[in-house]
């Protein structure tokens, strides 16, 4: 997905596997609960020098197999509208990205709950079309570093996490290899840890989750010599019950303080490879259950971002959609 283009499509994705945060849990009578997800989002730049707008649409399809494992895949496309008309620039910029992801639950006496080994794979196809071909040419003074343009990226993301059986505390470390290959030679690779914590307060009825990024680049001229970026994501959930306000089943609140760059987002199932720098987010989001087996989840969030190379401080809004069922 992107990063520059979207802080969204981050988020888009980000948004992606979010249809697992609002549904509840429910007891299955046969050994596989099925899911499926369509989602559609769309974000607008200001003071942005080479981006213009977005929209993205995708869907996913996954299952759980008892208290075994289980698997997710999907499929995104992406297109940023770009503008200007010199080096570095863009007319449009198109994504496709797959998603294939396993797990496994490990059960043990010694632990007060169970151990999840999951491993996400992302293959993304960039195409720019323009004369600018979004900064990849062989002067990156001239347009806008090195992360956007026609490219391959593949990425593995690792991620071993803990739940305590009464689902009140939890913690997941991350760790994700990004390779880079764009047309004309360019290569680089992007190495991210993400600790995580989480837990439960005021019953099962609000969870929070503390996150952080630490994120190396191969190439210091990637990100005009910041290779290394560190940031703090924060979330927070709350489940109403069957009376909520407006109808609600659920509400979240998350933001982002630091700096990071091409950030793998686990829980959005979504990688930020076209934007720039992320200086800071803020989103709000809300979900209605539409019957016993559909949620809707509509989110609006605000994001900022550096182009270092530039020197284009900017930022951009989106709101994003997702409509999921499970059986």
């Amino acid at each position: 997905m992107k990063k520059g283009q979207f802080s969204p499509i981050g988020l888009v994705g980000g948004c992606l596997l979010l249809n697992a945060a609002f549904g509840l849990p429910v007891e299955a009578a046969e050994p596989w609960e099925m899911r499926v997800a369509a989602q559609t989002v769309y974000g607008s730049y200001n003071d942005a020098d080479l981006r213009d707008s977005l929209f993205g649409a995708g869907f996913f399809i996954g299952g759980d197999y008892l208290e075994k494992g289980g698997f997710t895949a999907g499929y995104t496309y992406t297109e940023v509208d770009g503008k200007g008309s010199g080096p570095g620039t863009f007319d449009t910029l198109e994504e496709n990205a797959a998603y294939l992801s396993g797990k496994f639950h490990v059960y043990t006496d010694s632990l007060p709950g169970k151990v999840t080994w999951r491993l996400d794979a992302y293959y993304i196809s960039d195409d720019a079309s323009g004369t600018g071909n979004n900064g990849q040419g062989s002067d990156s003074s001239q347009g806008g570093g090195s992360s956007a343009g026609d490219a391959d990226i593949g990425v593995a993301n690792p991620i071993v996490s803990f739940l305590r059986n009464d689902k009140t505390l939890g913690f997941d470390l991350g760790y994700a290899y990004s390779d880079y290959d764009y047309d004309g030679g360019n290569e680089f690779q992007a190495q991210q840890l993400t600790p995580t914590i989480g837990f439960a307060f005021d019953g099962l009825a609000n969870w929070v989750q503390l996150r952080g990024y630490y994120i190396h680049l191969s190439d210091d001229d990637v990100n005009d010599g910041n290779n290394d970026t560190v940031a703090l994501e924060a979330k927070w959930t709350h489940w109403f019950g069957p009376s909520g306000p407006l109808g609600l089943h659920s509400v979240g609140l998350s933001g982002m303080l630091g700096e990071r760059f091409l950030a793998v987002d686990s829980d959005a199932a979504v990688v930020y490879t076209l934007a720039d720098e992320q200086q800071g987010s803020v989103a709000l989001n809300g979900a209605w259950k539409l019957g016993e087996q559909t949620s809707l989840l509509l989110q609006g969030g605000y994001e900022q971002y550096e182009n270092r190379v530039i020197n284009n401080d900017y930022d951009s809004t989106y709101i994003y959609l997702n409509l999921s069922h499970k059986w």
